[in-house]
């Protein structure tokens, strides 16, 4: 049985046994995931000694200077020597090492019905340019979308050249479940379904190089939310987002949990009552038919409002009398709230989360959604472990976020894909 080190949560290295049958790693292979763990934690803990990636790695110093040396080849990260105010032993200054910021990119692509939005994000989560087309998009059609996504493709290539970045990945976000093999199975805001939307880009201009990958709206804001909550991050996080129905995601271990074939995580069709309300997606008693808008809206006997001004509007009066306290309102709320609780408790069972995340309009709700999930989830918490409610952090933002964050995740895992970085010098001294 080999022995593979792992990284722990706390950054330790630990080693794992290998069951019967696994091939054993090479050394290249050991090396990308020791170069993956220093990335990692200069992702997530920012500027750190020499000492400090030690510390909690477990390698000896010549190992960290060796990973060291091999990222800032890459042109990965750098040192920092001056200004530091620290000092080790006899007034010398400590090196500090943080990654370079500009060198890995990845756009983040969202979609509405009139317009398509990218952003490029770095490595380090530094917003480097956002730009919008406009898009007509016709019922089931995708209409001009695919040139649109191809365009704020060209705009990154360019951008990172200037930076002289590598633009790793492009991944767009939907609404609706995405497989494995990026078609977008089945967008109910669009009317879109077994959309290859992936080869419509290409066949725009996009590159045929640059991985491109699509994934649902609410699994890569569930990402990004994730990754803003204080560290040490829960093991598993829930994430239910409020928006034109009820999204979600679960995150494990700091991915997306996205299933076989890639459809996990719609949380909002959770059953609650098998023979309740007609949902959208054509089964009864789905979550998102009692505390999706429209849901909501009923039951606050606010339909005819949404019907002249337009649910988006409605929904913000449900919240203004929400917050005046007007009874029959937040009579509803809190129903929803035991609702929530009460698919959430499926989901506890299954998945064993430690936090959950409110988006979207959920998150201005949760003052009267808490005490229902509580209440319901409280014969599992108070047994075996407490879970911790929190509202979102980043609001619209973090569906893009998060997208730049997923196509982030193979670099982090292995950075050698990004080659060493051509020194002038060297060419010229191998002539």
């Amino acid at each position: 049985m080999g022995l593979v080190p792992e990284i722990g949560r706390d950054g330790a290295v630990r080693v794992a046994a290998r069951l019967p049958g696994d091939a054993a790693a090479d050394p290249s292979t050991l090396r990308s995931h020791n170069l993956g763990i220093v990335m990692r934690m200069l992702r997530d803990r920012g500027t750190l000694s020499r000492k400090d990636i030690e510390h909690a790695t477990g390698m000896v110093p010549a190992s960290v200077t060796n990973l060291l040396a091999d990222l800032s080849s890459r042109g990965l990260v750098r040192d920092l020597r001056a200004g530091s105010g620290e000092t080790r032993g006899r007034g010398r200054p400590r090196v500090m090492v943080e990654l370079v910021p500009d060198r890995c990119l990845a756009l983040a692509v969202r979609i509405e019905r009139t317009r398509v939005t990218g952003e490029l994000h770095s490595s380090t989560g530094h917003l480097l340019d956002s730009s919008s087309r406009r898009v007509e998009l016709g019922w089931g059609q995708p209409g001009d979308v695919a040139h649109a996504i191809a365009a704020l493709v060209a705009r990154a290539e360019g951008i990172a050249a200037d930076h002289a970045g590598v633009l790793l990945a492009a991944v767009v976000t939907v609404p609706g479940p995405v497989g494995h093999d990026n078609r977008v199975a089945d967008s109910a805001d669009f009317g879109w379904g077994h959309l290859q939307l992936v080869d419509l880009i290409r066949a725009a201009g996009a590159s045929r190089s640059l991985p491109i990958e699509v994934v649902n709206d609410a699994n890569a804001a569930a990402l990004a939310e994730y990754a803003s909550l204080t560290l040490p991050r829960p093991d598993v996080m829930l994430y239910l987002e409020g928006g034109s129905g009820v999204g979600g995601g679960v995150i494990a271990d700091g991915r997306i949990l996205m299933g076989a074939r890639g459809f996990g995580g719609e949380l909002g069709h959770v059953t609650v009552d098998w023979r309740g309300r007609m949902c959208r997606c054509g089964s009864n008693g789905c979550l998102e038919a009692y505390i999706g808008p429209e849901g909501l809206l009923a039951s606050a006997r606010l339909t005819e409002l949404a019907e002249s001004i337009g649910r988006d509007a409605a929904m913000d009066e449900f919240r203004a009398r929400l917050d005046r306290g007007e009874k029959r309102v937040v009579d509803v709320a809190l129903r929803a709230g035991d609702i929530l609780g009460a698919g959430v408790r499926s989901i506890y069972d299954v998945v064993n989360p430690s936090a959950i995340v409110l988006g979207g309009y959920l998150a201005g709700m949760r003052r009267w959604l808490e005490p229902g999930i509580q209440l319901q989830l409280a014969p599992r918490t108070e047994r075996l472990a407490p879970l911790t409610i929190e509202s979102g952090r980043l609001g619209r933002r973090a569906g893009l976020a998060g997208a730049a964050r997923h196509g982030l995740l193979a670099f982090f895992d292995d950075p050698t894909m990004v080659p060493p970085v051509r020194r002038e010098g060297a060419s010229a001294e191998g002539a």
